[in-house]
């Protein structure tokens, strides 16, 4: 696809305190980037939670067709979330970009986005509904929820979430879900249950190493229980993407997951919470990437 800018003069929504606050002592560096592909970009810094989300419905109601995402992954949902107003898009024709500054990075690395992106070819990728929001990359419970409550919401490191996983693995016992993929049904004892629209999480553990962004399909991973020695074995699998065949791992795919049980931990995006029932759906091609 020929370069193609659909603004001159894109907003950058910047999290500063991504990174552990490495976004914000290297922002002139981006800057200095962004200025070298745009004549003028429009800087808009966020200041809480959620706010990236009210900055790019603010900007796409005054017309602005090209938002660029300078954060993490949790920067990333809440800025893909702006994009819509009661699950309808406020400008169909709008497009977003994602410079990766934050500490897991798991989305773009899972879509081959790098930190110095070109803005020089377009995509199209899915979504998933989880009812009040929408969700870009993994939604997890078990384990997952737990390691990431441990550690504080937002994305983090591959060997910072590996020393946790390790530690929490001989505290942490398998639940019972039932698990709904479509028509079909599974109940069981689980460690952990993926739900992934792109391949990466726990900073660059390819946990669904087949899964992509736009094939309008959900893969859902289940990982039984596991001994402490068969956990240490196949750690290395998670980062190759060989995972999958291990006799207590399996996968699925869907477009609608439900999944139940007494109470469940997880998070999506990096972003945790506690729920009995979860209701998911994948909305194929639903918002515009320019990367």
């Amino acid at each position: 696809m020929e370069r193609v800018f659909l603004s001159p003069r894109p907003t950058v929504i910047v999290n500063p305190a991504s990174g552990n606050g490495k976004t914000y002592r290297r922002w002139e560096n981006i800057k200095g980037f962004l200025l070298r592909h745009f004549k003028e970009i429009k800087e808009r810094f966020t200041e809480a939670p959620k706010h990236a989300t009210e900055i790019a419905r603010e900007e796409l109601k005054q017309g602005q067709r090209h938002i660029i995402s300078v954060g993490g992954d949790g920067t990333l949902n809440e800025v893909v979330n702006g994009f819509f107003e009661d699950k309808r898009p406020i400008n169909p024709e709008a497009a977003l970009s994602v410079l990766p500054s934050g500490r897991g990075n798991d989305f773009a690395r899972g879509i081959g986005i790098k930190k110095r992106t070109s803005f020089s070819s377009g995509k199209i990728v899915d979504l998933v509904d989880m009812g009040r929001r929408f969700f870009v990359n993994v939604l997890d419970i078990g384990l997952g929820g737990e390691i990431v409550s441990k550690l504080g919401q937002g994305a983090h490191s591959g060997i910072v979430y590996s020393l946790k996983l390790f530690r929490e693995f001989f505290r942490y016992r398998p639940k019972f879900y039932r698990v709904e993929v479509d028509e079909r049904v599974v109940e069981g004892e689980f460690l952990t249950v993926v739900v992934a629209n792109g391949p990466v999480f726990g900073g660059g553990m390819k946990i669904a190493p087949r899964a992509r962004a736009d094939d309008g399909l959900l893969d859902v991973v289940f990982i039984g229980s596991l001994s402490p020695v068969e956990f240490l074995l196949n750690l290395p699998r998670l980062y190759m993407g060989t995972l999958l065949s291990h006799p207590k791992v399996f996968m699925m795919r869907g477009r609608k997951i439900k999944i139940l049980s007494q109470e469940m931990f997880g998070q999506y995006d990096g972003e945790l919470f506690r729920a009995s029932e979860i209701n998911l759906e994948v909305k194929p091609a639903l918002i515009k990437l320019l990367i």
